[in-house]
Parts: C-alpha cells; structure tokens; sequence
C-alpha cells in the first residue's frame, strides 16, 4: 500500500524563471513544414496500396434499414466495400469496461459521423466516388443534444440500457479478440486510409 502524500496548506512559491513556459522553443520540423517538404501519412505510397474511405452517418440518431452497395462495388478501381453484412465486420467497437456496447458498421447510428461502410479502392478518389455511390436508407430516430435532457426519463434512448454510460476501468490485459482475416483483400495490398466521406 502506497503511503499517501503529505497535505500542505502552504502554497508553493510562483516559479522565478522557466525554461520552457512562456518561452520560444525551435521546432525540430520548423523547416520542414514551413518549406512544404515534411512528409505527412497521405504523401506515403507503397506499391499496390489500397486507399481507404468511410461512408458516414449523416444523421444525429438513425437506424440503418438497408444499405446498397451493388453500383460502388462495379465501379472502376474499387477492390473491396464492407458492411455490416459482411462477417470480416462483425468486431466489437465501442466498449463499456470489458464489453462491448456496439460492433463496427452498427446498424444503430449514435452520433453523426458513425461508421456505415468502407470502401477500398485504387486511389482515394476512385474510393471517394465509390463511398459516394453506396446508397443508404436511414430510419431518422428522436434526438436531443443537451446533457441535462438526455438523462429525462422520456429521453430517446441511445444504448439499450439507457443514456447514462458507467465506465469501469479494469486494470487486467485486454483479452485479443479472435484472429482477424481480410478474405476480400489480396494479403499482398497494403491499405490506407485517406479521410472520410
């Protein structure tokens, strides 16, 4: 058992000269980024690499009835679109402690900007397009966006056991989840994300 620290009444005398507060400090990458040559993720290529794109949620609070993605998977460039019906997607997503609370591609969209579908591709812009192309129909559900209102008894719910999350951190390892294949993806394409739609 850890003792506990000593409680002081007195406050701590006001720093006299800092080093690095309040002081200018050169940026190890300062020439780098103001010349345009630093290299960021999205400048890296590697030969037959995928780039990825996300189709998200629009909506605040929406449940996805039916997702099309017969017009992105014959488009040119396109070598992959996952969805929820895909089995490669069913992983759990968010957690509450050491369970999971959804899975990716959820059908109950919780906020605006939850994951759909992802679509891999050639280049980004053939992914784009391709995201783009993947029609949707969303059942728009009740929403509210002050804290307050959300914990009313009369709240649209946003998880199964209310709007109210209780974490619990756990101090034990995270158990790795199953092996994770990618049948749809040639193991020998590398895949990159490149923003989201």
């Amino acid at each position: 058992m850890k003792p506990k620290p000593e409680e002081s009444s007195q406050t701590p005398p006001p720093w006299d000269e800092t080093r690095v507060i309040g002081e200018r400090v050169p940026r190890v990458d300062a020439y780098e980024r103001v010349s345009g040559s630093a290299t960021y993720t999205l400048d890296l290529t590697f030969p037959d690499m995928l780039h990825a794109v996300i189709l998200r949620c629009p909506h605040a609070h929406a449940r996805v009835k039916n997702v099309d993605t017969s017009r992105a998977e014959r488009m040119p460039g396109v070598h992959a679109v996952l969805t929820k019906a895909e089995p490669e997607a069913s992983l759990p997503w968010y957690f509450q402690g050491d369970r999971p609370t959804s899975a990716l591609f959820d059908s109950h969209c919780r906020y605006a900007g939850d994951e759909v579908a992802a679509v891999a591709a050639e280049d980004p812009y053939q992914a784009r397009e391709a995201a783009r192309a993947i029609q949707v129909d969303y059942e728009v559900l009740p929403f509210v966006v002050e804290f307050e209102k959300a914990l009313d008894p009369g709240a649209p719910r946003i998880h199964d056991s209310g709007n109210q999350v209780k974490m619990s951190f756990s101090r034990r390892p995270l158990k790795p989840l199953a092996s994770f294949t990618h049948p749809w993806r040639p193991s020998s394409r590398s895949l990159v994300g490149t923003g989201t739609n």
